[in-house]
């Protein structure tokens, strides 16, 4: 199974990928993080929808183990954050559901790829966990499953296996840098002399004074040479041997990888003040979204009822990053006022801010009528005429 997932070894670029050292790659660390924590911080809410409509459902089982406590060593956001980073990383991500007596989840515990089974029979995953004394294998609706890209209904395709040439160049770009720096201020070159010298020490001497000056990033040293000796520094810089630009490209192939702008794992040469704001919904939209549908419907199918199915839905709430800045929020809640789609006490939920006494009513644009008045307006508008006749005065008398 390993060997399937990516992780037994192998070196690219004389480098070893695996989650670990593919975590050591700044990139990597980032677009994973950033992932992972931009969606483990969001609330995951549960609610009932009745067709006309949508109850939050604080009462149900899932509600405190997505939200507070998913198991007795991990809070909530930690677990979905490891949940997360793991089929970032490997393709796929495992948790024990444990029930109670009456079959409700009490607690998800993360188990680790690499001490996870999984078979298949008759069409089904069957699981089998090291450490674990049960006899017989965890049934599909015993485990959470969270799967990445899959080119089948099987397995998802661990992206350190996919891209290992393109980490494996990245990390060996890393190591090189590392290595340069770390004898950057040794200059390589050669001392001149035009004759052979005399004292055999003296080469081995000049070497050690050298080396003792110039090893290491310390400040500029001044090196005294001696016997009409001249230093000429051989100065092939990283950027003549196009480091630096391998260097990004590496980092731009990462985060294409992850679906992440660049902004977000700080290689700000891409991106502007006028559009960061565009990539980061860009973001959102491309990027955690099709994440965030993945694990709602795992959570839903495994976590909820049959019966339950049809009428509750789990869903991750976006409007915290969606909100903008306060110019840009403050359009989009007077547009939503104006319309009638939200009130003000959802505004100020959205906020954070305290319910208002009436504040649940609705407004339309123009002369702000609450909903509950528009029918009597309507079939007031709507009405026909009604037209009455006053006594002539000037009529003759019967």
């Amino acid at each position: 199974m390993l060997r399937a997932l990516g992780f037994t070894g192998g070196g690219v670029a004389g480098v070893s990928v695996n989650q670990d050292s593919a975590l050591s790659f700044a990139a990597v660390w980032a677009c994973v993080q950033a992932i992972s924590q931009d969606l483990a911080a969001l609330p995951f809410v549960i609610y009932q929808d009745t067709g006309d409509s949508k109850e939050v459902r604080k009462d149900h089982p899932a509600y405190r183990l997505l939200n507070q406590q998913a198991n007795p060593k991990q809070t909530s956001f930690q677990f979905r954050q490891s949940m997360l980073a793991t089929v970032l990383l490997r393709g796929e991500a495992f948790a024990l559901i444990e029930r109670d007596g009456r079959q409700s989840p009490v607690a998800l515990h993360y188990k680790h790829p690499d001490r996870t089974e999984v078979l298949e029979k008759d069409g089904r995953f069957w699981y089998r966990f090291d450490g674990d004394t049960k006899r017989l294998p965890y049934a599909d609706y015993e485990v959470i499953h969270l799967r990445g890209l899959s080119l089948s209904a099987g397995r998802g395709i661990s992206p350190l296996h996919a891209h290992r040439k393109t980490i494996g160049l990245g990390l060996a770009n890393q190591n090189y840098g590392i290595n340069f720096y770390e004898k950057g201020a040794r200059v390589d070159g050669v001392m001149l002399h035009p004759t052979k010298f005399k004292d055999a020490g003296v080469a081995e001497r000049l070497r050690n004074q050298f080396e003792s000056n110039y090893s290491g990033t310390g400040g500029s040293r001044v090196l005294m040479l001696e016997e009409g000796i001249k230093y000429e520094p051989i100065s092939i810089a990283p950027k003549d041997a196009e480091f630096l630009n391998t260097h990004k490209l590496s980092r731009a192939e990462i985060a294409s990888i992850f679906r992440v702008p660049p902004h977000k794992i700080g290689d700000m040469d891409s991106s502007i003040k006028a559009n960061i704001e565009q990539q980061a919904i860009e973001y959102i939209q491309n990027t955690l979204q099709p994440w965030a549908v993945n694990i709602e419907q795992e959570f839903r199918l495994k976590l909820f009822r049959a019966a339950e199915i049809a009428t509750t839905k789990g869903k991750h709430n976006f409007n915290g990053l969606m909100r903008g800045d306060s110019q840009a929020r403050g359009a989009y809640y007077r547009e939503m006022l104006n319309t009638g789609v939200m009130s003000i006490n959802d505004v100020r939920d959205l906020e954070e801010m305290n319910p208002v006494e009436g504040g649940n009513e609705r407004f339309i644009q123009g002369a702000m009528v609450p909903l509950s008045r528009i029918n009597d307006i309507i079939d007031k508008q709507t009405a026909p005429a009604v037209t009455t006749t006053t006594p002539n005065e000037d009529a003759p008398e019967a």
